[in-house]
């Protein structure tokens, strides 16, 4: 069919998993640089009373933007599963985009690692003594980890997904 030559949705749905996948890792390599320089020594004293009101506006549409890549990437891996099944398993891809569904989900494991700085950098600006510096610093420890290892992880098993299953 002529159509299929400018648009084919198995070539998209093949796709789709790892161009959300990319989306997800360079947002959290987007996150680390951008909120890392929050706590850079020349600006760790200035930030500090700024970080509160930031993180909340920063919260509410990042993890939008982050539990919508994950959802598209798992649930477009999951859909590679069922559609033409067998060409999936010829060019050995099936079980890189099972790889590439259970990792991409995996990133929400690390909820109750961060949840107790995201609320400390949230309730700062309310809470006496508290250091929003500090919470941060927290959070982009384990934002660093979930990064380098479920995020990257993920793309890379989207990668190889979609390379061998769009092989010539």
């Amino acid at each position: 069919m002529a159509s299929r030559q400018i648009f084919d949705p198995i070539v998209a749905l093949r796709a789709a998993p790892l161009v959300s996948a990319t989306c997800t890792l360079l947002y959290a390599f987007d996150q680390d640089f951008f909120l890392g320089i929050f706590n850079r020594p020349e600006n760790r004293n200035s930030s500090r009373a700024l970080l509160p009101s930031y993180w909340k506006t920063f919260f509410r549409r990042g993890v939008g933007f982050v539990v919508g890549c994950l959802a598209v990437t798992t649930w477009s891996s999951v859909a590679n599963l069922y559609v033409r099944r067998p060409a999936l398993h010829a060019r050995q891809s099936f079980w890189w985009y099972v790889a590439g569904a259970a990792l991409s989900s995996s990133h929400l494991l690390f909820i109750p690692a961060v949840a107790p700085s995201v609320k400390a950098i949230w309730d700062a600006g309310t809470v006496e003594g508290s250091d929003p510096n500090a919470s941060l610093d927290e959070w982009l420890g384990v934002n660093r980890l979930r990064t380098f290892t479920v995020d990257l992880a993920a793309w890379v098993a989207c990668a190889v997904a979609v390379t061998r299953s769009l092989e010539a």
